[in-house]
């Protein structure tokens, strides 16, 4: 039905905004409605596909023809640091909004935007704080805590490593040399003392619950971004240095990622998971605390590779032996292929009335089609975004055939095959060495 609104009302088809809504419905999980917005008569078009109560129609301001000039523009007029755009199949685009609701309602009626009523605004729930940035039992040690007053851009996926130091209530990157900059910590996070009493980081939501790191211990800090325009309070207050801005205070010590190698050594010592895990948690602070000692008080001592000791992070205590080789394989010399090849395809089509079928001559075929499959005696050829894609089995092949796509069909030796469907709905094509053949599910 989607497929058919969207094809048939092209210019008058707005996209679809979904919303949820809690409450008793649906065993307590709440309620659903897409509303599907159009340019001319809302009720009568929606009317012509679907009386489905989980859809509502609703007047929009622009057809999805029309959304990438209307989201990158309002992008544009918003401004780059508070909006970016986003689009989606069947839906209406999106903006994603950067900075709290209230404050960019505020900015709203400053500017007078009149935003169009089927360009979705999305907040993150991390916008909304409800913890304060400096707990009151450490506010005594503080003299500053800057932090960027909107959610972070997309930005690299780097994991750079330091630590962030306290020196006469202000916070430093301690790097090498004696220039180390400022730092700026990113929108939602605060600082407080943990329940072992040390000063340490957290979001400023309190429904977040993983633990952030402490000050003075190594820590991930993400993509670092130097600031050209620090706030003058922070140099006022702590000095002119260089002021970076750090996108995250994860624990550069964790091993979240690494569960199964804890895992792992608890099977082979025989223990349980709570004391795996308790071991080591013990191994890793006090590996942190040997790297501290040595950076900021010039210890000397060799830090416990904890790595090694428990399988964590990718290095295996005993590296496991390489697996044998299969039966037929044990006895082939190395220029012989260690795989059987890939059964013949069946080349000549079922033709059920599904798909149309025409054979033409290999050099008729587009030379702007991609190549979708390499593993057999007959190559599927389609255009761009085609779903054609190879089975996990290798050499059976399924996908879509969809109407405006064009999908041919490679016979070594044979005419080529270009593939078309011959009715409405979904349509499946599928290729293996028994079978060559379009079908539809029965209940379409």
């Amino acid at each position: 039905m989607l497929r058919r609104l969207k094809k048939d009302e092209m210019g008058n088809f707005g996209g679809i905004e979904w919303r949820w809504s809690d409450g008793p419905g649906n065993d307590g999980l709440g309620s659903l409605v897409g509303v599907a917005y159009f340019l001319r008569a809302p009720e009568q078009s929606l009317g012509r596909y679907t009386s489905d109560p989980l859809f509502s129609a609703a007047q929009g301001d622009f057809s999805r023809v029309e959304q990438d000039a209307v989201a990158r523009g309002w992008a544009d007029k918003i401004g780059r640091d508070i909006a970016s755009e986003g689009f989606g199949n069947m839906s209406t685009p999106w903006l994603t909004i950067a900075v709290p609701r209230d404050r960019f309602e505020t900015l709203s009626e400053e500017e007078d935007w009149d935003i169009p009523v089927n360009l979705t605004l999305r907040f993150s729930t991390y916008l909304e704080t409800d913890l304060p940035p400096i707990a009151d039992d450490v506010k005594a040690g503080i003299r500053h805590f800057p932090a960027a007053d909107r959610m972070a851009r997309p930005t690299p996926d780097f994991a750079t490593y330091d630590t962030i130091v306290l020196r006469d209530g202000c916070f430093f990157i301690d790097e090498d040399g004696d220039a180390d900059p400022l730092v700026m910590f990113p929108f939602g996070t605060g600082v407080y003392r943990d329940a072992e009493g040390r000063i340490a980081f957290r979001s400023r939501n309190s429904h977040y619950q993983p633990r952030l790191a402490r000050v003075g211990t190594r820590m991930q800090l993400g993509y670092r971004e130097e600031v050209s325009d620090p706030p003058a309070e922070l140099i006022e207050t702590c000095g002119k240095h260089r002021v970076v801005l750090v996108k995250s205070l994860n624990q550069a010590a964790g091993y979240g990622n690494d569960w199964f190698a804890v895992r792992e050594y608890r099977d082979r010592e025989g223990i349980t998971s709570a004391e795996a895990m308790r071991r080591a948690n013990e191994c890793l602070l006090a590996q942190e605390r040997t790297m501290a000692d040595n950076r900021l008080r010039g210890g000397r001592e060799h830090p416990t590779q904890c790595a090694r000791v428990f399988g964590i992070g990718g290095n295996p205590v005993v590296p496991p032996p390489p697996p044998p080789l299969l039966p037929g394989m044990q006895t082939h010399s190395a220029t012989e292929p260690l795989f059987p090849p890939s059964p013949p395809k069946k080349l000549v089509p079922a033709r059920n009335g599904v798909c149309r079928f025409e054979e033409r001559n290999p050099a008729e075929r587009p030379s702007e089609l991609i190549a979708t499959n390499h593993n057999s005696n007959m190559i599927f050829w389609a255009d761009e975004g085609a779903a054609l894609w190879d089975h996990p089995n290798g050499f059976i092949d399924e996908g879509m055939v969809i109407p405006g796509k064009r999908i041919v069909a490679a016979r070594e030796g044979m005419k080529d095959l270009w593939i078309f469907p011959n009715r409405d709905g979904p349509i499946y094509l599928h290729s293996g060495p028994e079978i060559f053949a379009c079908s539809q599910p029965e209940d379409w």
